[in-house]
This record gives C-alpha cells, structure tokens and sequence, in this order.
C-alpha cells in the first residue's frame, strides 16, 4: 500500500487488524510446527546427541558473575578438574572464566543466582581450589547424570578463575545378543560364600525348570542397563556372598548365561555362551525380585 493513499474511515484500523492477525496465526502456526519439528528431532537424536545437547544447554545456564570475562585460554591451575564423573558414556563441556573476588565468595555467589532448577550436590573445599556440583534430575532410561560443576581458584590481583563443567551421561542401549538365550529352559539359583567369618554356610543350590519362573528370571536379568560407571572408578568389593543364576539347556544341561550379583561398583558380572559380555547395573530390588519370583527366603546380604 503507499503511504499516501488512504482508504475509508476505519479501514486503515481494519486492515492493521486483519494483518495483525494473519501475522499472530501465522506466528502460532510456525511455533507449532516449530515444536513438532524439535520433538521429531529430539526423538531421532541418538542418546550421545542428546547428551551433547543437554551439556551445551547446561553450560550455558552458568550465570557470569559481575565483571566476569571468557578466557581465551585453560589456567593451568584448572588444566585438570577436581570433580570428574566416572562414566564411560561421559559428555563434558567446558569453559573458562575470570571474575573480580576471592573464589569463595565468587563460588557463593555463582550458587545465589544459578536458576532454581539445580539442586545443589557435593563439594570440594580446598585451597587451592574450591568446587562445587548442581545437579539436574536424571531422565530415566536417556540422560544418567546430568551436573554442572563449577570450580575456583585464585588468580591474582583480586582476581578469581573459574572453570564450569557440564557433565552429562548418557544411557547406552542393551543390544540383543547381550540377553539370556531364549532357549533357555532351567535356571540354577546358588548363594555365593560371603567374606564375613561370621556368616552362615550358603544353602544349597536350587534348580528350577518350571517354563514360567524361567522366563521371569531371565526377564529380571534382560531388565538391567548396562553399567556405565568408568573403568578407574573406585569402588569397594561387596562383603556379602550374592546370588549366582546360571540359565541352561536344561536341568543338568549346558550353561547359556550366567549373572552374578553385586559385583564391585553395584554391577553384575554377566556371560552369554561363556563369553563375558559388558558389566550390568544392579537395582536396588534386583536380588529381592529373584528370590521372590524363585520362591526362596534366603538372606542374601
């Protein structure tokens, strides 16, 4: 329309009506497709993408203390973090800072203003170096972990350095051939010999063929994600014996699979056909379950 052209009395208003309108639904039908189009894209994403994903997001929730600049360069001093998640699915982004104050009170502060959704976790005191983990809720079966760490260290001149770490770990999938044989048609249960002297001899093991408690046994052991804690994580060795289930061809026939639990870290020692497949994660019921399913009243420490 040119500017100097003029319409009826109110059909300038009228037209800038419309217009707002048709651009508002125009907008709406953008958003939406904009969010459907990110659903498809979230739900195509592999759980490493995501894991990316999320620790770019969570990195960039760091909220830069006043007079705070980027550093082009790692300070040696935070050249090697404090705290590191011991994951073997691990994504870590980083980034370096450097703000006016002592790292106490600049920690202090990065903790009064990170957004609410952070839950404040461990902490490391030092000197030379303080740091301190907020903690995002864990998305069950995707994202394991999901922390922002934030480490100080005295720079000099009043000045504090600063090194933020979103860590995030993702749920790798279970593939097929990692799962009890479905020709499975026996389990045998045995409670393993505990380390205290003062426990009391295992009972015996029991085998059962009964079709249904197989398959719900083997189900239980199928149900379990793979561990991802790291191979230098330190962890104690269980003092309790645990349970032993080994699936076979048949009562008194050829083992398939074998999973032992707890193992160290809470995992569980698991082979297929004698060949040691990737450590699983207990759940907290799992021997529980077991005995439950199998009809047992063993105590199992």
């Amino acid at each position: 329309m040119s500017p100097n052209r003029r319409g009826a009395p109110g059909t300038t208003l009228l037209l800038a009506i419309c217009a707002a309108l048709a651009v508002a639904g125009c907008a709406a039908i953008h958003s939406r497709t904009g969010a459907r189009a990110a659903s498809r894209t979230a739900a195509s994403a592999t759980p490493r993408q995501r894991a990316a994903a999320e620790a770019a997001a969570i990195l960039k929730a760091f909220v830069v203390p006043p007079g705070g600049k980027r550093l082009p360069k790692v300070p040696a001093a935070l050249k090697v973090p404090i705290t590191t998640l011991g994951s073997t699915t691990l994504v870590d982004d980083v980034s370096f800072w450097r703000a006016p104050g002592q790292p106490q009170a600049v920690l202090a502060w990065e903790r009064a203003h990170l957004p609410r959704r952070f839950k404040l976790g461990d902490a490391d005191f030092g000197p030379p170096s303080w740091d301190r983990m907020f903690s995002l809720a864990p998305i069950p079966g995707v994202l394991n972990v999901r922390e922002l760490v934030v480490e100080v260290t005295g720079a000099g001149n009043g000045q504090t350095a600063i090194r933020v770490d979103a860590q995030v770990s993702w749920q790798p999938a279970r593939p097929a051939s990692e799962q009890v044989p479905r020709t499975a048609r026996a389990v045998r249960l045995s409670q393993q010999r505990s380390l205290d002297p003062q426990a009391s001899h295992p009972p015996r093991p029991v085998t059962i063929t009964k079709a249904a408690i197989v398959r719900r046994l083997a189900a239980l052991v199928d149900s379990l994600r793979l561990s991802t804690i790291g191979p230098g994580a330190s962890c104690p060795a269980p003092v309790g014996g645990g349970i032993r289930l080994t699936f076979l061809t048949r009562a008194g026939g050829r083992p398939l699979a074998v999973a032992q639990a707890p193992a160290a870290c809470g995992t569980v020692h698991f082979t297929v056909n004698g060949e040691r497949q990737p450590a699983l994660q207990i759940t907290d019921s799992f021997i529980a379950q077991v005995l439950k399913v199998a009809g047992l009243h063993w105590k199992v420490a």
